[in-house]
């Protein structure tokens, strides 16, 4: 549930577009709709509901890797 992948395919859509909406059925993690319709992933850390925007995730993901090489 707290794995995210495919979180690029979110940059720069809207929740209400067909493409999220179909995405979201395949995602063991949820996906909320956010400020202006944006969608936000929502996963569980230290038994609390976060709240990511996808470009904070891929942020993450970069960092870890700059880290890691």
């Amino acid at each position: 549930m707290n794995t995210v992948f495919d979180a690029k395919r979110l940059i720069g859509r809207k929740f209400s577009d067909k493409s999220v909406q179909d995405d979201m059925k395949l995602w063991p993690f949820k996906v909320v709709p956010g400020a202006a319709d944006k969608p936000l992933i929502s996963i569980k850390y230290m038994n609390e509901e976060k709240k990511f925007q996808a470009e904070e995730i891929s942020s993450m993901v970069l960092t870890k890797m700059k880290e890691i090489a």
